[in-house]
């Protein structure tokens, strides 16, 4: 709903939420308080993330992907359905050590059926080089993606192709995004749910009733 809407009414919503922030603050309604700011920092990270999209340049791209086979060492990321559009370049390179598929044990309906099982996970072991430090190995996983340089480098998606002589090869889709705004979210949330916690305390000692852990008088 937040990507649909425009950035100025975004930004609108963010300041009048730390307006009501600031007054429930004055109230000494630190739960409420919490709350709208919360609500303010998450708003203002996803505002960080839109500009740094809308500002991104070849020299620094915002988003990005680069699909690779085993040995394939870039610095280049692309856009477009299948790839095809040059976005920019990455301050480090990334080389694909290789790609695992690691299936789920088989069972006796597998075998039966002679398929193979189901993939429990598949991830990508690549190295990267940064200016002026050793490369390193990292394995990029689904959902647990690698930081680099202030780039998030996602799992993809993954498939088979072809070579240039005709030799069946498997190929990975790493996705790379930069977005500053990523950590004011994550502290919109945790303010929000401390705000959540100190309101519903708040109900509680107003409905009369001992709060657990409290001996009733």
């Amino acid at each position: 709903m937040m990507r649909s809407a425009p950035m100025a009414l975004v930004a609108l919503f963010a300041a009048g939420l730390t307006f009501s922030a600031a007054r429930s603050a004055l109230r000494r309604s630190f739960g409420s308080a919490l709350i709208h700011a919360g609500f303010a920092c998450v708003m203002a990270g996803w505002l960080l993330g839109r500009v740094a999209e809308r500002t991104s340049t070849e020299e620094r791209p915002a988003v990005g992907s680069m699909a690779m086979i085993a040995g394939d060492v870039s610095d280049k990321l692309w856009g477009g359905l299948y790839l095809t559009n040059y976005v920019g370049r990455v301050p480090f390179t990334v080389k694909l050590e290789q790609f695992f598929v690691d299936h789920y044990d088989p069972n006796d309906q597998d075998r039966d059926a002679g398929r193979m099982p189901p993939v429990r996970e598949y991830r990508s072991r690549v190295t990267i080089s940064e200016p002026g430090q050793d490369p390193y190995v990292v394995n990029v996983r689904v959902n647990h993606p690698a930081r680099v340089q202030g780039y998030h480098i996602y799992q993809m998606s993954w498939g088979q192709s072809t070579d240039a002589s005709g030799q069946p090869v498997t190929y990975t889709v790493l996705q790379f995004i930069r977005d500053p705004g990523l950590p004011v979210v994550y502290a919109g949330f945790v303010v929000l749910f401390v705000g959540i916690l100190l309101f519903a305390a708040k109900v509680w000692r107003a409905s009369g009733r001992p709060e657990p852990g409290e001996v009733p008088r």
